[in-house]
């Protein structure tokens, strides 16, 4: 298994810091005498949650070769303290290949990582990502010739910089964001490519 990256540790050990510092700075007022302000409606688990999805259709095709994809990718988002949020996310990408002579090649790609994402300023945040992902994927026999399925996991290791143009204020918003997958970029033997734009939609955030 490869090491995480240096991004990645300093990125979990700033939202260390910043949940420390908050913590840190909670238990001085209280001894002085006074409390944080409190979030509206008292500051429920419900009222520190916010949402988002993103939706992926392609098409492509040439030569009888066609391509359909459909993706969704939901995910939740927990405010622990100021800017700092929490959460799981979930992608699922499903993708149907047909190539001339041969039957249809049903595929699915599923993803379950675990996001922290810092607002910096307005709408812009950095997001960091672990997870894992179970990919399907097409091969040719070495010894028929033949097209076959197979299915493999590797994890996942997401760092990038997005813009949400709710600006943090709550609501119903649209990001962008553009996220690097260091263990793809890491390994001189995979194919994929390491860049990852996304584009969702989001409530609360």
């Amino acid at each position: 298994m490869k090491q995480f990256c240096l991004p990645f540790l300093l990125f979990f050990l700033l939202a260390g810091i910043t949940l420390s510092a908050q913590n840190q700075l909670a238990f001085n007022t209280a001894q002085a005498g006074f409390d944080l302000p409190k979030d509206k409606d008292g500051g429920s688990f419900k009222d520190r949650l916010w949402y988002g999805g993103g939706l992926s259709l392609g098409f492509s095709g040439g030569s009888g070769y066609s391509l359909f994809a459909f993706g969704l990718s939901p995910m939740v988002g927990y405010k622990i303290v100021g800017p700092l949020s929490v959460g799981p996310r979930l992608s699922v990408l499903y993708t149907s290949q047909k190539f001339p002579g041969i039957q249809t090649f049903n595929l699915f790609d599923v993803e379950l990582s675990v996001f922290a994402r810092v607002r910096i300023y307005r709408g812009l945040f950095l997001q960091g990502e672990l997870g894992s992902l179970s990919d399907q994927y097409i091969y040719q026999d070495n010894f028929n010739g033949q097209l076959g399925k197979g299915t493999r996991t590797r994890p996942a290791q997401y760092l990038g910089l997005g813009y949400n143009f709710s600006n943090g204020n709550g609501g119903v918003g649209q990001e962008i964001a553009i996220m690097y997958d260091f263990y793809v970029g890491n390994d001189i033997n995979s194919y994929e490519q390491p860049w990852q734009y996304r584009l969702a939609f989001t409530y609360g955030f």
